[in-house]
C-alpha cells in the first residue's frame, strides 16, 4: 500500500501559481512595453501658485486695445448761439456755441422783471445740486433800453454768478425768428436748454422749480 501524500495549504498555493506561469508564457513582442522615448510628448503643466490656483497667462502690452479718444464737442450752429456776446462782469467776448460739450441754461430776462429774478433764484438753487464743471448759465437781457453797466450792477447786487450779457438786436431777432416773439417777453420766463450732445430745447413758458430744472439739465446730459 502506498502511503497517502499530505499536501499543506501553502504548498497547494505554490503549485497553482507555478501552473499559471507555465500556461501564460513570457510576454510576446506585442506585449513588450514601449520605451519612454516612443511615447507622445505631453504638455508641461503650469505650476500652481502658492494659493493652489493656476495663474492666468496675460496678453502682452501690445495686444491690449487702446481706448478711444474723447468725443469731439458737438457743433451748435443756431444763429443766436453763433452771435458774439460780451460778459458784463469781465468784458470778455464769447459765443454760446463756444460752450459746446456742456449743458447750457439760456434765459432771456430784464432787470425790471420780478418773475425773472424769482426764476434765477431757483436756477441757482438747482446749480447747487449739479456738477458746476458740466453746466453753464447764460442770461440774455433782451430789453433794448438796459445797459451793460446796469446789468453788471444787478448781478453784483443779487450775488449772482452766471454769465450776464446784453443780447443786442441781432441775437434777440435770431431768437424770435426761431422760437417766436414770446421768447423776448421776460415775465413769461423763457428758458432754452442745450444738451451736452448739442440738442436744443425750448422749455415750457412759466416759472420752473429748482427740482424741475435739475431734472431738465440731467435729461440734457449733465
Amino acid at each position: 500500500m502506498f502511503e497517502r501524500l499530505r499536501i499543506t495549504p501553502l504548498a497547494a498555493i505554490a503549485v497553482v501559481v507555478a501552473a499559471c506561469a507555465s500556461a501564460g508564457g513570457g510576454a510576446g513582442p506585442s506585449q513588450t512595453a514601449a520605451p519612454a522615448s516612443a511615447l507622445p510628448p505631453t504638455a508641461a503643466p503650469t505650476a500652481p501658485s502658492a494659493s493652489g490656483t493656476v495663474p492666468l497667462r496675460l496678453p502682452s502690452a501690445s495686444a491690449v486695445p487702446v481706448s478711444a479718444s474723447p468725443a469731439t464737442p458737438p457743433v451748435i450752429d443756431a444763429a443766436w448761439a453763433q452771435a458774439e456776446l460780451t460778459d458784463v462782469a469781465t468784458g470778455e467776448s464769447f459765443r454760446i456755441a463756444d460752450l459746446a460739450g456742456k449743458a447750457v441754461i439760456v434765459e432771456t430776462m430784464a432787470i425790471w422783471c420780478t418773475n425773472c429774478l424769482a426764476q434765477q433764484g431757483d436756477v441757482y438753487r438747482a446749480l447747487d445740486d449739479l456738477d458746476s464743471d458740466r453746466v453753464a448759465y447764460v442770461l440774455l437781457d433782451v430789453d433794448p433800453n438796459e445797459t451793460a453797466p446796469a446789468l453788471a450792477e444787478y448781478r453784483t447786487r443779487n450775488g449772482f454768478t452766471g454769465t450776464y450779457v446784453i443780447a443786442g438786436h441781432e441775437t434777440a431777432r435770431a431768437l424770435a425768428d426761431e422760437y417766436g416773439d414770446q421768447v423776448l417777453n421776460p415775465p413769461s420766463t423763457p428758458m432754452i436748454l442745450i444738451g451736452t450732445d448739442g440738442r436744443i430745447t425750448l422749455t415750457d413758458f412759466g416759472h420752473k422749480s429748482s427740482e424741475t430744472i435739475v431734472q431738465l439739465v440731467r435729461d440734457h446730459g449733465a
